[in-house]
């Protein structure tokens, strides 16, 4: 998984509220959020999230974002940017263009 590799790879060093959750035999939505130093946010996620949401996600220093869509990276990007964030994209292909250009720097591989 996204949380798996990115351990491994030193993104994220710190638990995840499904991390607490695991320990504590509980169910992750009984976790405050709060309590987690990083996280993951998948694609199926990003339509749900409210500002509140964002503004707590974009608070952590290790976030990881999986399984994204073209569209869910330009939102990614416009959120980070209405924080005052400089925002860096990679994307590989023309379905990232939008994010690419919106970004304050864009990398394009491939």
């Amino acid at each position: 998984t996204a949380k798996t590799i990115a351990k491994q790879i030193g993104i994220i060093e710190g638990e995840t509220v499904d991390d607490i959750a695991e320990q504590m035999g509980i169910e992750p939505s009984q976790v405050p959020p709060e309590r987690a130093q990083a996280e993951v946010v998948t694609g199926a996620q990003i339509p749900f999230l409210k500002k509140k949401d964002w503004d707590r996600i974009l608070s952590r220093k290790q976030i990881v974002f999986a399984r994204t869509s073209p569209q869910q990276k330009l939102i990614i990007v416009e959120e980070c940017q209405k924080r005052g964030e400089i925002v860096a994209v990679t994307g590989d292909g023309v379905n990232d263009s939008p994010a690419l250009k919106k970004a304050d720097i864009g990398v394009a591989m491939g």
